[in-house]
């Protein structure tokens, strides 16, 4: 575990895709895509990028169903639709970063530490954390979580 000041991300030519999904089926989601975005004549260029808009849980705090937006880098331009949308560019400055490497259905547990970190160094949080999928083999996996934080300190 270590963490990394001073990042970026950008890429050009990005697929936006926002759905809800369980929590537990995160990591079957990532797999899916990688290996359907083909049938859109599209190829990956990048690293998976995913934001998490919302969590709800139900009464018995069993379920988690998480609104998330997917930003896949792909090889060129293409017609948005209702569910994917196209956007020239994404990017992310002055991000402080947090590696993880495990199961992805934790990940929401390691987000915390990443927002002890910012709070320990004085820092404030202008994004959500995007979590950024390194190596994935349908279950666990490399993933960098950013997070845009302001120049100003608090």
């Amino acid at each position: 575990m270590y963490f990394v000041e001073n990042q970026q991300l950008q890429y050009e030519n990005v697929l936006s895709y926002r759905t809800r999904i369980s929590e537990r089926s995160m990591p079957e989601l990532i797999q899916f895509v990688c290996e359907n975005i083909s049938s859109m004549d599209l190829l990956i260029t990048g690293d998976i990028i995913f934001t998490i808009s919302e969590r709800i849980t139900d009464a018995d705090n069993s379920t988690s169903i998480l609104g998330v937006e997917f930003i896949i880098p792909v090889d060129r331009r293409f017609k948005s639709s209702s569910k994917y949308v196209f956007k020239p560019e994404f990017r992310l400055v002055n991000a402080v970063m947090y590696k993880y490497s495990g199961d992805i259905r934790n990940l929401s547990k390691e987000r915390i530490k990443l927002y002890e970190y910012i709070l320990r160094r004085g820092f404030k949080p202008v994004t959500e954390v995007y979590y950024c999928v390194r190596e994935h083999d349908g279950v666990s996996g490399v993933i960098c979580m950013y997070i845009g934080i302001s120049c100003n300190l608090l």
